[in-house]
Order: structure tokens, then C-alpha cells, then sequence
């Protein structure tokens, strides 16, 4: 079944019946997802959504249902990863584009294509709410797309959001685009013109690997960071709207799982504050299928059960599993924790060496002892807050949340991995609360983001202060 997959197994009938299944599978899930919507606005009081109708393609491609059996995360983009292969320490064997929502030019909203510029000719594609240089704009929600590459459809979602709670004038939506093919900046601003200093035969940096681009590896036609990306558009930002008061940094399932590597390598949000401008920064992660550990302690065997906890799953015994339970020696190197985050630790080319380069650039300790607890400290500095979906419980071995062993120690569903993290933070930082919200949907962005938490933490709140107490909730 899962040979068949592969592009060369495929024959021209078989693509064609592919095609047309795929195709009603579009139009039955955008009617499912336009009704789930408006449940889930009714159930917050929300009014109705008033613009910018997402594409097919993208509709098709995104959580739609309760049971996540729609997400691009799920089923047939899974089979088709593990057709490709990953190593045990979640390197990709092989590249691949499957399931790709990225465009270039944009498919819509091409009107809000806007090139960040970043060194030696290249930028990133993203797409902005308001134009560089608008003095209306106080705060900036940057908000980071899943597995597939969809900028489009978050941007599109998030700014619904955003326009429904009647902040859209003061309030910029960025949506930056990690591609996985070339795209140069004439293609992508389509006609609108390059903006200075990009010139229109720039080229977007681009990752063809999920995993490579997710956990910071360097991109496929530079030798630039994932990471350094976002560092780099969150400077752009500061630089290019002059009213500008309060970043909020935000990723949904994969997204979620770049962010939270994202804040634990990099020095932005340190102390609560942007590098650049010192303008408060807050990070809020919706439903990663996997989390970086920050110690080697793992939830207990009895802590990651077959069966579903729910919302009120609370794990109380943390151990270190030595061999990792038979998940090889890589169980706690980077990404799943933070061993082998030092000087040399690994291969150039590899995502650990791009990750170490990254770290070591912020950070002077070389040992990994010393990497390991300077990490840990910046963490603790941070406004980061959690979401995660009350019906997000299917078994990773049938749901796409990614069942590798290391990451199996963790939980067998991505709500019992996120309750079982939040209680390794309280772990790591005694006498702190991380702060986490549950909504009531299964593995949805539309639903984690029209929660009255996100809307609270991303649009209403006064910017942070850091010496401001953190309380966990569900």
C-alpha cells in the first residue's frame, strides 16, 4: 500500500482515479470545515467569518475534524514520509515535496506578497496584512504554517480572526513561507515589484525536507538556518513598521513544533523582548506532535498509557530511561532533546551541525553540559504558552503525530504528550506554572486560533512583563 505512493508506481489511470477521489475529498471537507467553523464561533459568542474564502486546494489540506483525520499531518501525507525514509534521530534519507501547498506566485491574497530580504541575493516570501512603513500598525502576529507549507490559509484564517475581533488597523499578520522549490522574487510579488533592497532575481531560500526546515537544518540553496529565517523576519518587522509595540510569534502542529526548537536555540524572546528593539515577544505553540525535552528525565511508562487520558491527564513520575526504552542511542539527542547540542558534535549538513552552528552563535559554552543548562536558563526568561485541542487524542500509530520511538516515549497522542510536557517544565523550573490553555477541538488551527485563549493572549493582553505571574490552565 505504501509503494503505491510512489510516483513511479503510479499509473495514468491510477493517478487519474487519484485525482478525482482527491478532488471530492476537497469539496466534502471545505463544507465539513465551513460548518465546524461557524460551531466552533457559535460556541465562543463569535460572530461570523466576513472575508477572504480559502482556496480548494487549501481547504483540502487542512484539519478540518474533531479526530484531525483530515490534516495534512495525517494519513496519506504520513505514508508517503515513510515512503521517502528518516533516520532514527529524525534526519530525512530523502527529499521529498508530497503534499506541497506552497505557490509561487501566491495562488491568493498575491496582492500582500511581500520579500524579506536576507544576505547574498536571497529573501524570504511572505505574506503581510499591511504594507512596510504603515504607522497605523502597533502589534505583529507572525504566524508560522504546518507540514504542507500553507501560509496561505493561515494567513487567510488568522487574519479573519483578527478582523473579527476589530483589530485588523493596528494589527499586522505576517505569514512567512518556507519553500520547498525555487521561487525568485519577481514570480512571487507578481507584478507588485520586489521591495527594496531585494531585487527581482532574488531567489527564496527553500527546504525540501519537512523535518530539515521544521527542526532548524540548513536550507537546500544556502547555508542559513530555518531558524535564522524567522530571526531575520522578526528584525525585518521591527525595521519596517515604525509604530510597532508587541511581536506575537505563533505555529500550529508543525509549526508548533519549529516553534518550540525555535525557543529553546534562539536568543530572541530572551527576557521577554525582541533582540532588535527590545519590544515585548510572546510565543504561543498550538499542538505539537513532538516537543523538545530539556533534561533527560521521560515521562514513566505508566505515564503514556494505550488508552486516552483526557483533558485531565496529569503525570506525576518522571525517570531517565537510560537506553530510551530500546529507542536506540539517539533518544535524547537533538531534536527530541538536547544531548549532542555542542561544538562538533555532528556531520555538516546534518541538522544537529546547523542547529549547533545556530546555538553556538548566541550562546559561548561548548560542552554539553554547559549547552544543556544555558539553554534551559534562557528558556526560563521566555513568554511561551501552549495549546492544546480537548479532542486531540487519536493514537499516534494510526493519526499522523509522529510515532518514532523517542517520540513515542513521550505520549501515544499529541494531547498526552502536551499535558505530559507541561508537567516536565514544572519539573525543570521547580516553583513555576507553564502556561497552557485546551480548546475545545481535536487537532484544528482554525479552532485552536478562535479560542478564546489565543484571542486573549495574541490580541487583547496588555504587552507582557516579565516579572508578570504565570499561571497553567486548561
Amino acid at each position: 500500500a505504501i509503494s503505491s505512493l510512489s510516483p513511479s508506481a503510479e499509473s495514468p489511470r491510477h493517478h487519474s482515479t487519484a485525482a478525482w477521489s482527491r478532488a471530492m475529498l476537497a469539496l466534502i471537507l471545505a463544507v465539513v470545515g465551513t460548518a465546524l467553523v461557524l460551531a466552533a464561533k457559535a460556541a465562543d459568542g463569535s460572530e461570523h467569518m466576513l472575508m477572504q474564502v480559502r482556496q480548494p486546494q487549501s481547504s483540502s489540506a487542512r484539519a478540518v475534524g474533531d479526530e484531525g483525520a483530515a490534516h495534512p499531518d495525517n494519513k496519506d501525507f504520513a505514508l508517503a514520509l515513510n515512503e521517502y525514509g528518516r533516520s532514527a534521530d529524525g534526519e530525512e534519507q530523502h527529499h521529498t515535496g508530497w503534499y506541497s501547498l506552497f505557490w509561487c506566485p501566491p495562488n491568493s491574497h498575491s496582492s500582500k506578497a511581500v520579500t524579506v530580504p536576507l544576505p547574498d541575493n536571497s529573501f524570504v516570501p511572505v505574506l503581510a496584512s499591511h504594507s512596510p512603513g504603515n504607522e497605523a500598525v502597533e502589534q505583529a502576529v507572525i504566524v508560522i504554517h504546518g507540514a504542507p507549507r500553507e501560509a496561505e490559509g493561515y494567513f487567510g484564517d488568522v487574519f479573519n480572526i483578527v478582523h473579527q475581533q476589530h483589530k485588523s488597523r493596528r494589527t499586522l499578520v505576517l505569514a512567512p513561507a518556507w519553500a520547498d522549490k525555487a521561487c525568485s522574487a519577481a514570480d512571487w510579488s507578481s507584478g507588485n515589484g520586489a521591495q527594496e533592497p531585494v531585487r527581482d532575481s532574488a531567489q527564496a531560500l527553500y527546504w525540501t525536507g519537512l523535518r530539515r526546515w521544521m527542526y532548524g537544518g540548513r536550507a537546500d540553496n544556502a547555508n542559513s538556518s530555518s531558524f535564522e529565517v524567522l530571526d531575520s523576519v522578526v528584525d525585518w518587522v521591527q525595521a519596517s513598521y515604525p509604530s510597532l509595540k508587541r511581536v506575537v510569534v505563533t505555529g500550529f502542529s508543525a509549526g508548533a513544533q519549529f516553534l518550540v526548537r525555535w525557543a529553546a536555540l534562539s536568543s530572541e524572546g530572551a527576557n521577554g523582548v525582541t533582540r532588535r528593539g527590545g519590544l515585548p515577544l510572546r510565543i504561543i505553540a498550538g499542538s505539537p506532535s513532538t516537543v523538545l525535552y530539556l533534561s533527560e528525565e521521560r515521562p514513566d511508562a505508566a505515564c503514556v498509557p494505550d488508552k486516552d487520558g483526557g483533558r485531565h491527564w496529569k503525570c506525576t513520575n518522571f525517570s531517565n530511561p537510560m537506553d530510551g526504552r530500546n529507542c536506540g542511542k539517539n533518544w535524547n539527542k537533538y531534536p527530541n532533546g538536547l544531548g549532542g547540542l555542542h561544538q562538533a558534535a555532528s556531520s555538516p549538513g546534518h541538522i544537529r551541525y546547523t542547529a549547533n552552528e545556530y546555538l553556538l552563535k548566541s550562546i559561548g559554552a561548548t560542552s554539553s553540559s554547559e549547552v544543556s543548562k544555558q539553554v534551559r536558563a534562557r528558556w526560563a526568561t521566555k513568554d511561551i504558552r501552549f495549546l492544546f485541542g480537548k479532542f486531540d487524542t487519536l493514537h499516534c500509530h494510526v493519526s499522523a503525530c509522529s510515532n518514532d520511538c523517542q517520540h513515542m516515549l513521550t505520549g501515544k497522542n499529541r494531547l498526552q504528550r502536551g499535558l505530559n510536557f507541561m508537567r516536565h517544565l514544572e519539573r525543570v523550573f521547580p516553583g513555576s506554572q507553564p502556561v497552557w490553555g485546551i480548546f475545545n477541538h481535536g487537532h484544528t488551527h482554525i479552532g485552536a486560533y478562535w479560542s478564546h485563549y489565543f484571542r486573549d493572549w495574541a490580541l487583547v493582553e496588555p504587552p507582557p512583563s516579565v516579572s508578570e505571574p504565570e499561571e497553567g490552565g486548561s
